[in-house]
């Protein structure tokens, strides 16, 4: 189930909130939200609905063996392996197998997995648990039934945020559902359907025709602009998801972690990975680069640089089963690395020009991330980068007024801007909460006729 869906929207989420403020107290909610955390999941996987509380209690069984027994790194390393396992069967092996068989190698048969929602998150969140109780023991969890909720709870399921079980162990047993933090959370739910449904899915379209038609010439212009609005959608589409994932847990009471702040204004690509999905970037730094740069510290700064190139592979296989997320994780890496020697200090002095080179890099990246193998991203690369060919498709046959002005408006809600306190707009009336809530009902009313009327487009996240 989506939250940019009718039913989830108009069905799933009033029944599920009227039950869950009627009942009295915590253990109540929280009993509530595990049984529709797994209806939630049923919508999309049913069979594989026992997965979550299976997952959960597999993390706690092992978190318990890592504190009650003198054999900790054995039992981290079974954890580790068994859901990256889990992980591994569900996305990469088909991928692996694949690429095997195309390397000649005999005896090897292709193979068919069960994609499983949300295996990439709750996967790593039953991983960061086990790897957190072996640090700290502090952080093992007596009550099974905690951790499993942990795993469940289906506001941060499919996509994220990614959390920690330390952010959620005191909320789940202690929360306030009053009402200001509802009605905040009814504002940021609405903000990021607005974000998905109003501007990502209105981009959407014409970046699907122009990049996955492979009989298709352009021009420059139409790619270069074409990946520049791809930035824009997937920017609203996946902080369009976050901002909804935070509204509904601040309508139960929960305060999840930010995952965005404005990436496209870094100055450095290491500062983008500070903005862009802060809580998997956070997470990988802490469970794959600390510890492969630990291991590699004795050979220096070439250490480091190895370092971040593994942990930005693994990034980009993480997002999906492809050569060509490899090699956009790889480009990633690289230039993380070479800011981290010796590129960072030449930035700092250049800050106008080293907002331009994060967005070329950015933006050229994307034709990795978008396009399906390296067949497509080299001809993708050679218009973007090669004279016109004759009778190639301009800007006027894909992108209308409606277009230019979604992308507009996307690039100025890309920048951080207080309207009231730049332009000295004194409010002693109380006006502009009204007008907020104003404008939080248009949205609202826009994002729904636009539901109803237009084909669903899920989010793109969910895939990865």
């Amino acid at each position: 189930m989506a939250y940019n869906s009718v039913v989830f929207i108009f069905l799933f989420l009033p029944v599920f909130l009227g039950v869950y403020y009627m009942l009295p107290g915590i253990k109540a909610k929280n009993t509530a939200l595990f049984v529709f955390s797994l209806f939630f999941y049923f919508w999309g996987a049913a069979w594989l609905v026992a997965l979550l509380p299976l997952t959960g209690l597999a993390a706690w069984f092992f978190s318990w063996l890592i504190v009650k027994t003198k054999f900790k790194r054995v039992f981290l390393t079974t954890a580790i392996l068994f859901f990256a396992g889990l992980l591994v069967y569900n996305k990469y092996l088909v991928f692996f197998i694949g690429t095997l068989m195309q390397l000649g190698m005999t005896g090897l048969h292709e193979v068919k997995t069960v994609s499983i929602l949300g295996a990439s998150f709750f996967t790593f969140q039953a991983i960061s648990y086990n790897m957190d109780v072996y640090r700290k023991e502090k952080r093992f969890e007596k009550n099974p039934l905690y951790v499993i909720l942990y795993i469940a709870m289906f506001p941060q399921l499919l996509s994220g945020p990614l959390v920690r079980y330390h952010q959620m162990s005191l909320q789940m047993r202690e929360r306030t559902t009053d009402w200001l933090l509802f009605a905040e959370g009814v504002r940021r739910f609405v903000k990021g359907l607005g974000k998905k449904v109003l501007i990502a899915d209105s981009l959407s379209f014409v970046v699907a025709q122009i990049v996955d038609n492979d009989q298709l010439v352009i021009t420059p212009a139409v790619a270069w602009v074409c990946m520049v609005v791809f930035a824009i959608q997937i920017f609203f589409d996946f902080s369009g998801y976050t901002d909804m994932a935070i509204g509904v847990g601040k309508m139960l009471g929960f305060e999840l972690p930010e995952n965005f702040n404005y990436p496209y204004i870094s100055t450095s690509i290491t500062e983008f990975w500070r903005r862009w999905h802060i809580t998997f970037a956070t997470w990988i730094k802490e469970y794959i680069f600390t510890p492969l740069a630990i291991a590699t510290r004795d050979i220096g700064k070439a250490g480091i640089f190895l370092s971040i190139l593994i942990t930005f592979i693994i990034c980009g296989l993480w997002h999906g089963p492809t050569w060509n997320f490899v090699a956009w994780g790889f480009v990633q890496g690289l230039f993380l690395g070479m800011e981290e020697l010796f590129l960072l200090k030449y930035l700092k002095r250049l800050k106008q020009f080293s907002v331009l080179y994060v967005l070329f890099l950015i933006v050229t990246c994307l034709v990795l991330f978008r396009t399906p193998d390296f067949a497509h991203a080299y001809r993708y690369y050679a218009f973007m980068f090669s004279p016109a060919a004759e009778g190639a498709h301009g800007l006027t046959a894909f992108f209308t007024t409606e277009h230019y002005v979604l992308l507009l408006a996307g690039i100025v809600l890309c920048v951080p801007f207080k309207w009231p306190e730049k332009l000295k707009i004194k409010d002693t009336r109380g006006i502009i909460p009204v007008v907020g809530d104003a404008a939080v009902i248009v949205v609202f009313l826009l994002s729904v006729m636009r539901l109803v009327t237009e084909t669903f487009n899920p989010f793109i996240y969910f895939k990865f």
